[in-house]
């Protein structure tokens, strides 16, 4: 029986992970509510939801989801949009309390009819092939704030980055995977984990590690992109993968990601000892870069290796990267200023500035000295 998160009160590293959650949810409902060329409808599917808030009534998940709803409630109407809202909960106890409380809200959230709210109660396993059809339908967000590992297995997450237009964030416990990998019911779940690989790797790095599994079982061809956020609880790590195929959503989740963190964007502690990293000695040699540093001298290499490249391509190297567009724009700015590159006209790093109806492309130049 899995843990019921709800039945206590929020720690720290729950609210971080529904605050990533709520942020990016935040960033991406607009841009179907307020850009009409991406359909009328889309859908946001919470499949581990709760009961929808903790002992305290601290919001959970899908309060978290009807608040973000309501805030563009009025244009959901003008646009005549549709929102379709899954809850779903597998424990029967905490199922009906969230139905209980989502329909206490009623009609609130309903925006005349536009925003649909529907509270299962059924098992994740069953109901998720269930759904594949439906989501491919329209836009969706999917949230799978799995207790543990075993739910996002190498099938489910096979067929999540085949369904279109999909965004998604799935939570999971690396610290388990750190205890539990020489078992059989592990190497039923992660059959190409090895335990020896597991074993190989410190605790703050085992997020990473699994990270890169989900990341080799990407196929030629699709264009997901994956990050991860590390969350340390005690002794333990656990963590996001946010997924997405399109620039967009990847920029969206780094901004966000680098916001909640901004000494490395990718945990809720200090990952690479930045901290430490960031106060230099007196020997030069025995001084190491931030993550911030390293990519600024890699994106320095990519332009200088390039030669002459543009704003494009290094929009696309820094999503690669793991790091937020105003990396690159402050980098590349600080080359011009130290005369390494240059560029004319006005130069931009966001997905629209790229990939926009009107892009603005602009060509950057390296020096031949410097």
């Amino acid at each position: 029986m899995s843990k019921d998160i709800n039945s206590e009160v929020f720690d720290e590293t729950t609210l971080t992970k529904l605050d990533i959650y709520e942020g990016y949810l935040e960033a991406w409902l607009p841009v179907f509510v307020l850009t009409p060329h991406y359909g009328k409808s889309a859908a946001i599917w919470d499949f581990f939801a709760g009961s929808g808030q903790d002992a305290k009534k601290a919001p959970g998940s899908p309060l978290r989801i009807l608040k973000q709803i309501n805030a563009y409630k009025d244009r959901i109407v003008e646009q005549n949009m549709s929102i379709r809202v899954v809850l779903n909960e597998g424990m029967k106890r905490k199922a009906a309390s969230l139905h209980n409380l989502i329909e206490g809200m009623r009609p609130g959230w309903t925006a005349g009819g536009r925003v649909r709210v529907e509270c299962r109660n059924e098992d994740f396993q069953a109901l998720f092939p269930r759904m594949i059809p439906q989501m491919r339908q329209q836009p969706n967000l999917v949230f799978l704030d799995q207790y543990g590992v075993k739910e996002v297995n190498d099938e489910v997450f096979r067929r999540l980055i085949e369904i279109p237009r999909t965004d998604f964030l799935f939570f999971i416990s690396s610290s388990a995977i750190k205890r539990f990998a020489a078992t059989p019911e592990f190497s039923m779940i992660f059959p190409d984990i090895s335990p020896e690989k597991v074993d190989s790797v410190k605790m703050t790095d085992a997020h990473r590690m699994v990270l890169e599994y989900y990341r080799r079982m990407i196929p030629a061809g699709n264009s997901t992109r994956l990050y991860p956020f590390s969350l340390r609880r005690r002794s333990n790590i656990y963590g996001l993968i946010f997924g997405s195929g399109h620039p967009l959503g990847a920029e969206k989740f780094l901004d966000l990601a680098w916001e909640t963190n901004q000494l490395n964007g990718e945990a809720n502690f200090d990952i690479n000892d930045d901290i430490g990293n960031a106060i230099k000695g007196l020997f030069v040699e025995c001084n190491r870069p931030t993550k911030r540093e390293c990519f600024e001298n890699d994106l320095e290499r990519f332009i200088r290796g390039a030669k002459e490249t543009d704003n494009r391509a290094v929009y696309e190297f820094t999503m690669q990267q793991g790091h937020p567009k105003a990396h690159a724009r402050e980098c590349v700015l600080r080359l011009r200023k130290e005369k390494k590159i240059d560029f004319k006209g006005r130069i931009g790093f966001s997905y629209k500035s790229c990939f926009g109806k009107s892009p603005r492309i602009v060509a950057i130049k390296a020096a031949k000295h410097g």
